[in-house]
């Protein structure tokens, strides 16, 4: 179900699956978690709600370490160095002044999708709730999908953000995200006699506003980044997956599926100059009627 962050116009064949999942990241010093499920606002028109959350712990706060009391080592006598922000000669740091905070974020997602024509359109929209320190805001947004199923192989594009999306701080402050693109390809192979289903994907970002150093492709002001994967599936049951992110950095997963429960776990090999971790993500599905009947028994 966390498909439908990724483009609110994707439709799976089990609507009726919970999915759970829970992130680590940067050797846990980030935490993430989401909740997915399916719910019927009206006859036949289903929403799929998806809960997030982000957390980290123990942010140090140095802005009050520097004793900075100039060259004289005395506070108050506005000495050469003094109040200047800087390490001089004869300043240190005082590690007892060390502070630590907290941030959570809080999203919550909505896809609604519908038939028109050959292709399926979704709505998607986000709200966001931010917590850092002693500030907070709320942010919202609004994704449109497009998906469809042509010969042999099936597209999907989403147009992310539209018209734009805000964060608003309790100070007034306002941070703002400019539209982007995603487009994404993917092509089945199957060999049926074995058993075996192969599901080469190309996924390409098109940034119009926020091109970076390390953009797979630039001009001017826009970036092109690419996602490319290969997911292998055995009798429909366990899947293989490999592939690298927009940054270069490869990822990799295996998933175990039955009818009404599923297990996945992902994982993202650390930059090797970072020195910050790897990345773990698990995740379970199951049916909420599957586990009314095991926890009755």
């Amino acid at each position: 179900m966390g498909g439908f962050i990724a483009n609110p116009a994707f439709q799976f064949d089990n609507h009726s699956i919970v999915e759970l999942t829970h992130q680590s990241r940067f050797a846990g010093m980030v935490n993430s978690d989401y909740v997915g499920f399916r719910k019927e606002i009206r006859k036949n028109v289903p929403v799929h709600f998806s809960i997030l959350y982000e957390g980290i712990g123990k942010i140090p706060d140095t802005r009050s370490m520097l004793l900075d009391w100039g060259a004289d080592g005395v506070f108050g006598t506005q000495d050469s160095g003094e109040g200047n922000g800087i390490i001089d000669e004869g300043e240190r740091l005082n590690v007892d002044s060390i502070k630590y905070f907290s941030q959570h974020i809080f999203g919550l997602h909505g896809a609604f999708n519908k038939a028109w024509h050959q292709w399926q359109v979704g709505i998607g929209t986000k709200l966001l709730l931010h917590f850092i320190d002693d500030h907070h805001a709320i942010g919202i947004g609004l994704d449109l999908g497009f998906f469809r199923h042509f010969n042999g192989f099936n597209f999907g594009f989403v147009l992310r953000n539209i018209p734009s999306s805000g964060i608003l701080w309790e100070n007034g402050t306002i941070e703002g995200t400019l539209p982007n693109i995603d487009l994404g390809f993917n092509v089945p192979i199957n060999m049926i006699n074995y058993g075996l289903e192969f599901n080469p994907i190309l996924s390409i970002r098109v940034n119009p506003y926020n091109r970076s150093l390390d953009s797979d492709i630039g001009f001017g002001t826009m970036s092109i980044d690419t996602v490319i994967g290969m997911e292998c599936k055995y009798d429909n049951n366990l899947a293989v997956r490999i592939g690298r992110n927009p940054l270069g950095t490869m990822v990799g997963g295996i998933g175990i599926s039955w009818k009404r429960i599923s297990m996945d776990y992902g994982f993202l090999s650390e930059d090797s100059n970072s020195g910050l971790g790897n990345h773990h993500l698990i995740t379970l599905g199951f049916s909420p009627d599957w586990l009314v009947e095991k926890v009755s028994r």
